[in-house]
């Protein structure tokens, strides 16, 4: 409230404009100990609680009470106006960004593994045929090697709650990558590399893992985590589907993590081993991709994605030596590998 300020010998008199109230009297010697003052405002306090405080913006003021009141304490040991806490502002800045960040790169992405979890399997390829029907063209498709492909999946020994079904895409691209639901696809590009039914195996074995695991979708909350978490944890499958499907140009390039590629490295070790076909499958079908690759040039998407083949190899002698087998002749396999062959010469 504005009041207007009397020096009087023995302290300040206060009086508030229109008699709103009645006057107060602060006797000087009782002023808090401390006056605050930056430029030509102070700041004076009085009584106990409710402290009163009183800011008085004038050039003259502060020199005119110290003369007034040379006995007093309070403009002897007067202090600068408080300043803002900037370091408190900028720490308070800096956690809140912080949070974000780590909302943003840990929250989110397990929120989004754990939305993926509850989505119930059926929905799961309900969606994968809407993600295969905006990604495949009917007219690149291999009809020929796409049924023999898949006679091949049929030989070895999956386990699955999905519907297993391989496309083999008439393109050079040397990928392959599975959709939501148990849709695989291969590309010419890169079956056409392949030379024994070892590497096929271990392929579409690796593949597989990142379907029946949940993978892709996995890999694809987290890169849409904001979006796709409210659709997943509503349960909307049709605005899910719809944001996919947006996003159905990333399938062919999806990053996943480490751990989850070595997951699908082992998932695929221990098909070969299912059906007693040599590891060195495996090895070689990293070798393949590898020499896919121009001196200079950018790896294929299989590898870009994926870690460095020096070190899948490695893991692959590590799981060697902890599930070591004696492979064994697969002349179902072989016979349906020759077609194979023969179709792609």
């Amino acid at each position: 409230m504005p009041v207007e300020v009397t020096p009087e010998p023995e302290g300040l008199k206060l009086e508030f404009e229109a008699n709103r109230q009645p006057a107060l009297f602060w006797p000087a010697p009782q002023l808090h100990p401390h006056a605050y003052r930056k430029a030509d405002l102070t700041v004076l306090r009085f009584g106990q609680e409710p402290v009163l405080a009183l800011e008085v913006v004038s050039p003259t003021f502060a020199e005119h009470i110290r003369q007034a009141y040379p006995a007093a304490v309070f403009h002897r040991n007067a202090l600068p106006a408080a300043k803002p806490n900037r370091s408190a502002l900028y720490l308070l800045l800096l956690l809140l960004i912080g949070g974000l960040l780590a909302c943003y790169f840990f929250v989110l992405p397990a929120l989004a593994d754990w939305a993926v979890r509850q989505l119930p399997p059926e929905a799961e390829v309900k969606l994968g045929q809407q993600l295969y029907a905006q990604t495949v063209d009917p007219n690149d498709v291999d009809t020929a090697r796409t049924k023999e492909v898949n006679r091949f999946l049929q030989e070895l020994r999956v386990v699955t709650q999905y519907p297993l079904q391989v496309t083999v895409v008439n393109q050079e691209t040397v990928n392959a990558f599975a959709l939501p639901g148990g849709q695989l696809v291969v590309y010419t590009g890169l079956l056409n590399r392949l030379e024994s039914p070892e590497e096929l195996a271990a392929l579409l074995g690796h593949e597989f893992a990142h379907s029946q695991h949940r993978h892709t979708l996995r890999a694809l909350a987290r890169s849409l985590s904001t979006y796709l978490l409210v659709s997943l944890l509503f349960n909307d499958i049709s605005g899910l589907a719809a944001l996919l499907l947006e996003n159905a140009d990333q399938l062919d390039s999806l990053q996943y993590s480490r751990s989850l590629e070595e997951e699908a490295d082992e998932q695929g070790f221990l098909l070969l081993k299912a059906n007693r076909l040599a590891p060195q499958g495996m090895q070689r079908l990293f070798q393949r991709l590898q020499e896919a690759v121009p001196a200079g040039a950018e790896p294929p998407a299989l590898l870009s994605t994926h870690p460095l083949t020096a070190d899948r190899l490695a893991h692959l002698q590590e799981l060697m030596k902890r599930h070591p087998y004696q492979p064994a002749p697969a002349p179902a396999l072989q016979q349906i590998w020759a077609r194979l062959d023969t179709a792609t010469q």
